[in-house]
């Protein structure tokens, strides 16, 4: 039942009116604009590991099984995302593709 997850007890926590501060909303920002840079299956997979969208991390497996592609498939996805993360200009521009 998804109201006894702790992904929803943590995020029901969290009072969503407080209002972020600046550095908070500068680096949602840069993150944003990073993940934007990415391939959809590299965002997808960093999104889904570290819960970004959600706040629940999960598993290269359960990536795996959700996506339908093997775990290696997205190990590999999720290390260019962290190349990208750490160097952006590494990243494939969109109108470039």
């Amino acid at each position: 039942m998804r109201s006894t997850s702790v992904c929803y007890r943590i995020k029901s926590s969290i009072n969503p009116e407080a209002p972020d501060s600046l550095y908070t909303q500068q680096v949602k920002k840069k993150l944003a604009a990073i993940l934007d840079s990415m391939d959809e299956m590299e965002r997808q997979v960093l999104q889904m590991r570290w819960g970004l969208i959600d706040g629940c991390e999960m598993t290269v497996e359960a990536v795996a099984k959700k996506l339908g592609k093997s775990p290696q498939q997205i190990q590999r996805w999720e290390e260019q995302a962290i190349r990208i993360m750490h160097h952006p200009e590494l990243a494939r521009r969109k109108d470039n593709r």
